[in-house]
């Protein structure tokens, strides 16, 4: 390789310039410690080439080497990336499965939590219908039997009601024949009784007129006429006296007389006393009410 073609690929690979240099440093040193020792002649120009151009390949193959080693230290990272990123995949793809798992698992749970709450509703409900029927059921027995009750008691009421009314019908016509006889025989009793005071009454009226009678026959007996004329004369005369009759008082009212013929009435009367007695007990009055016309 000429001069040319070595400066050439220093300037394409400007690390092998810097490592050349190092490299010259060192053989520098090297050389100069050489002829200190042993005061060699210098090396010729072709042996330098030669090591230059050993030095030259030396730089290429480290730089490919590191290149190798940086190429393959990259590939080691990107491969580590690649396995990082394969692995964050698998993981993610590990979680992805594993919550869709377990929102599979949670759907699962949920679908069979409403089963359960479903299936539990379904139940209560025929339960609570079935309640439901067997109350309805009962309610229905119990208001059938209120019913019949109802019924039986409003029978018996009826019965006892035309029962009642029945008896009280029978008492009131009995009561009513009773009355009725009562009636009758009170009415027989009046009529027998008002026969009876009639008769009593018609015997005390005359009883009372003859009394009277008597009373006026025997003041009459006892009035002496006076001297004047009389005719026409009269006077209401009102007499008490005692039960065997002695006169007490002599009243005289509505007189068609003088006072001559008045007070030989009133003379009259209480020479008359004792009155005829009366002839039973009925027929006394303390006051004798008559009318005094003298009889010639």
């Amino acid at each position: 390789m000429n001069s040319g073609g070595i400066f050439s690929e220093i300037k394409a690979h400007p690390k092998i310039l810097g490592f050349v240099i190092l490299f010259h440093l060192v053989l520098v040193v090297m050389l100069s410690i050489n002829l200190s020792n042993d005061e060699k002649p210098p090396m010729p120009m072709a042996q330098n080439n030669k090591i230059i151009n050993a030095v030259v390949v030396d730089a290429k193959k480290y730089d490919e080497q590191k290149k190798q080693k940086k190429a393959a230290a990259q590939k080691k990272i990107e491969d580590k990336k690649a396995a990082e990123l394969k692995k964050k995949k698998a993981l993610e793809k590990k979680k992805a499965l594993e919550k869709k798992k377990a929102v599979e698992k949670k759907k699962a749970a949920k679908i069979k939590k409403q089963k359960e709450i479903s299936l539990a509703k379904k139940k209560k409900a025929e339960k609570k219908a079935k309640e439901k029927k067997v109350r309805e059921k009962k309610e229905r027995e119990r208001k059938a039997k209120e019913k019949q009750q109802r019924e039986l008691k409003e029978k018996q009421r009826l019965e006892a009601e035309k029962k009642r009314k029945a008896e009280d019908e029978r008492k009131r016509r009995a009561e009513e024949k009773v009355e009725f006889e009562r009636a009758l025989l009170e009415e027989e009793r009046q009529e027998e009784e008002a026969k009876k005071q009639a008769e009593r009454a018609a015997r005390l009226l005359t009883q009372r007129q003859q009394y009277q009678l008597n009373i006026m026959r025997k003041v009459n007996d006892n009035w002496l006429r006076p001297a004047a004329n009389i005719e026409g004369f009269s006077c209401d005369v009102i007499v008490k006296q005692t039960m065997t009759g002695v006169v007490l008082d002599v009243q005289l009212k509505s007189c068609t007389s003088d006072n001559a013929f008045q007070r030989s009435v009133e003379r009259a009367v209480y020479n008359a006393s004792p009155l005829p007695l009366a002839p039973s007990p009925d027929v006394f009055d303390r006051e004798i009410y008559f009318t005094f016309k003298p009889r010639y």
